[in-house]
């Protein structure tokens, strides 16, 4: 069968007993776009699904559920490690994505669906969804699995009560099939074949009985059959059993059956979540007879080599629940250790932290951090932040890092009030500690490393430069012969400097507390932490002061220095702007160098962000090459929801916004720096993007609103002389200058708007220049393809349709065929609609 089943831990069945009726009933079912099973614990629900999807053949995802996916991002894991057994490329665009907790991560979402989900039929499982109550999972069940997945998708929702989800639009549509126990239960036709297999022969009323007696119940029928080899007969003996107390039932016949060594296996298995085999082995020691005795229990253990996990039935779980008591503390340990270790392995990172937690094993938890990026995936941070708030008092002192793991989960958050609380909690603890201990003289130093850290980025808003003060405090207890442990690599944000203010001379207060700060760490345990820095800062300075000649010696000095010390992130930006050099010098050359050094990084294991950060560099490279098709697929998305921009995420909207701009997507991008306006940004940035926004405007016809920006965006940039963020921009600002040249009464100084128009025309032909050689040297032609999309869209444009009669014609959404059209814009370039009709009739790219 082409069907993978992922995650599918449930209980097959208790038994496997064909049921042709079912088979026919879920054929029909599989019709709609909802299927809800809907029936108490016991009657068969995913028994019966497993056995239709086995013989129906379609690509199946069987997603097991639990009350543990009421935290999003669990639940986004689960769902992920499901989708990548079908359709990998769709998994790991939602891994970068992450759970669609706002509106804009949830169209991102339906993005991803209409760009990476072929048209076929395929089921979508979600077992057990009475488990789910958070409202934003289920929100997003309705929204993005209901309404959102492709023609020929069903989706079967098995639970045990009415699922939570709105299904009356589906319902008022007749686009829902609904299954209760009604349709699930045995008939008498249906048991009598079910005994009649198993050579039981019931005394002459005791089918009616056990029909009266259960209720066509598939797993008390099930127990019976078992249990009726043993006994004389139903009547007084297996009835009598089954209605005391079907679990005492399961003691009887499975419980007291197996040794010991197994029953306590069985129990430590149900403390957690997670039944790889892998895991399971580890968790048996190895021991394969113990594993031998575990699969023999078949009746409610079994082992699915689609998903290589072992199935335990809900029920038999909760029995095993019942019997948690007596086990030691030490096999729970043991137990949590274990599965806490397999899940930070593979990824299941919030599991991992939740079972260490339940243990009290802090270290672990610290060495989980040690493991993530220097900005912890917020997810993660919220998730962790609980643990460490409500850790007992002396965890601090007895687990070294604690408090500066703790600090990062409210840091990595953007809770800035909360991190400095804490940072002075934790220095007024450590500093009542004796004066030669080695801990305290750790702490203390890491401690202030986050304060510095902290205050970096506070500095975007109050333009305070202090953060050197707090490096200098570090410095004190790192001394030479201190060694501070595992140091979490220093990542830069977006840009060097961390200005936010216009303010003349902001720039330079920054680099002179970077340059105290490099001279502090010189003298210390860690002289080789942020390597380059201030070299950097000042090459990033006269690089956006379009002083690209001065810049260079700068960023090579910092990346010849960050090389040293291995600065990964700083060798990064620093070849980011060799990158950026390159290509206002019109030097092919380098900047193919500078790309190749760039991916080079990619082999270093410790360098944690190396992949998103690659990924920035080429993406930039596409745009500039005017080659924006080819950026990599998580920044052709939405924008990120706001963190702070000096967070990665920042970054990458960054180049978000240069792939909005070079395919002519406008509004999302006005959109954004529209937000941007509202909250702190990076000086630098914002200028970059007033100056989008200024050519935009142009381009879209409203030459009033064009210039009222350029002019906001050149007030902001003249305290400090910014210049460059205008140059990059080549042909379209020097279009602009022009414009803006004629106008009489403009802000702008004359003098200024024919440099920046002589310079933006150079960097035009400087691009233009590294172009042509990038194409000559890949082979690429100047012939342009048109993908079969594009060739529809673009014959009905000939022919005179509107985006709206094409659309329609197409079933497409108005909004991609916008997006069609401003690539077929770019591919020809094409300023306007007339333009690249006659352009496309010209080079006979019109059948």
């Amino acid at each position: 069968m082409e069907a993978v089943h992922q995650a599918q831990s449930n209980n097959r069945a208790f038994f496997h007993f064909e049921r042709p009726r079912l088979n026919q009933l879920f054929a029909e079912a599989v019709k709609y776009p909802l299927v809800v099973v809907c029936a108490g614990a016991g009657y068969g629900k995913t028994s019966a699904a497993h056995d239709f999807v086995e013989m129906y053949q379609a690509t199946t995802v069987w997603m097991q559920l639990s009350k543990r996916d009421n935290v999003g991002a669990r639940f986004w894991e689960s769902y992920t490690h499901s989708l990548a057994q079908v359709n990998t490329p769709l998994a790991r665009a939602m891994t970068k994505l992450g759970f669609p907790d706002t509106r804009e991560k949830l169209r991102h979402y339906q993005a991803l669906l209409h760009n990476l989900v072929e048209m076929k039929r395929r089921i979508i499982v979600m077992d057990d969804f009475h488990c789910i109550e958070e409202p934003s999972v289920i929100r997003f069940v309705e929204e993005c699995v209901l309404q959102s997945m492709p023609a020929g998708t069903s989706v079967f929702l098995i639970s045990r009560s009415t699922p939570r989800v709105n299904i009356a639009g589906l319902v008022y549509r007749d686009q829902m099939f609904n299954m209760s126990e009604s349709d699930l239960r045995f008939t008498e036709n249906e048991l009598a074949q079910y005994f009649r297999r198993l050579n039981i022969t019931p005394q002459a009323d005791g089918m009616r009985e056990i029909m009266r007696d259960t209720e066509g119940w598939a797993f008390a029928i099930n127990l019976i059959a078992r249990s009726y080899q043993k006994a004389p007969g139903y009547t007084g003996y297996v009835r009598n059993a089954m209605k005391t107390n079907i679990f005492r039932l399961m003691e009887t016949e499975i419980w007291d059956e197996i040794s010991e060594c197994l029953q306590n296996f069985l129990i430590r298995l149900s403390l957690i979540d997670h039944l790889s085999v892998d895991l399971i082995i580890k968790l048996a020691g190895g021991e394969e007879g113990l594993i031998n005795d575990l699969e023999k229990q078949s009746a409610y253990v079994r082992r699915d080599s689609y998903i290589n996990a072992y199935i335990i039935h809900p029920l038999f779980l909760e029995f095993l629940s019942t019997k948690q008591e007596s086990l030691t503390e030490e096999q729970k340990r043991e137990t949590y250790a274990i599965a806490g270790a397999w899940c930070n392995k593979n990824g299941f990172r919030i599991d991992a932290l939740s079972y260490h937690e339940k243990i009290g094993d802090y270290q672990s938890i610290v060495n989980i951090f040690f493991e993530l990026p220097l900005q912890v995936p917020e997810n993660i941070s919220r998730f962790a932040a609980p643990i460490f708030d409500h850790a007992p008092d002396e965890v601090f002192e007895k687990v070294e890092f604690f408090a500066e793991m703790h600090m990062r989960t409210c840091m990595c958050q953007a809770l800035w009030q909360k991190s400095l609380d804490l940072v002075k909690y934790y220095e007024a603890k450590f500093l009542k500690l004796p004066e030669d201990d080695i801990v305290k003289k750790r702490t203390l130093a890491r401690l202030y490393i986050c304060w510095a850290y902290i205050r970096g980025l506070m500095c975007l808003t109050d333009s305070v430069y202090d953060f050197d003060v707090y490096f200098e405090k570090t410095c004190k207890y790192f001394s030479a012969s201190i060694n501070p442990g595992k140091l979490s690599p220093h990542c830069p944000g977006a840009w060097i400097i961390c200005a936010g203010s216009s303010e003349k001379g902001i720039p330079e207060k920054y680099i002179a507390a970077i340059t105290r700060t490099r001279e502090h760490l010189s003298r210390s345990y860690i002289s080789g932490f942020m390597a380059g820095q201030p070299d950097l800062a000042r090459g990033e300075l006269e690089f956006y002061r379009g002083n690209i000649s001065s810049a260079a010696p700068f960023v090579a000095l910092a990346l010849k220095l960050a090389r040293t010390d291995k600065q990964y992130g700083l060798i990064h930006r620093a070849l980011f702007y060799t990158l950026r050099i390159a290509a206002a010098q019109g030097d092919f050359a380098l900047a193919e160098q500078a790309m190749k050094e760039t991916k080079a990084q990619l082999d270093e294991a410790e360098y944690l962000n190396r992949f998103i950060d690659y990924d920035i560099s080429l993406s930039w490279y596409y745009c500039f090459l005017g080659m924006p098709e080819k950026t990599v697929d998580w920044l052709k998305e939405d924008f990120s929801s706001y963190s702070h921009p000096g967070f990665i995420d920042n970054f990458g909207n960054q180049i978000k916004a240069r792939f909005h701009y070079a395919t002519r997507n406008y509004l999302p991008l006005l959109l954004y720096i529209e937000e941007m306006k509202r909250r702190e940004s990076f000086l630098f940035g914002r200028i970059e993007m007033l100056a989008i926004e200024a050519c935009i405007h142009y381009k879209m016809k409203n030459k009033e609103k064009a210039l009222s920006v350029f002019e906001e965006a050149y007030i902001t940039a003249e305290p400090n002389s910014v210049l460059m963020p205008f140059i990059e921009l080549g042909k379209d600002m020097r279009t602009l200058a022009a414009a803006a040249l004629k106008e009489p009464d403009g802000k702008i100084p004359q003098s200024w708007l024919k440099d920046l128009n002589r310079k933006s025309a150079s960097y035009a032909k400087r691009r233009t220049h590294i172009i042509t050689e990038y194409r000559k040297t890949y082979g690429l032609t100047n012939s342009v393809v048109f993908s079969p999309r594009e060739s529809e869209v673009i014959t009905d444009l000939s022919h005179g349709l509107s985006r709206t009669e094409i659309a329609a014609s197409r079933g497409l959404s108005v909004n991609t065929v916008k997006m069609v059209i401003n690539m077929l814009y770019t591919k020809v370039g094409a300023e306007n609609l007339a333009d690249l009709i006659r352009i496309a009739v010209e080079r006979k790219l019109i059948k």
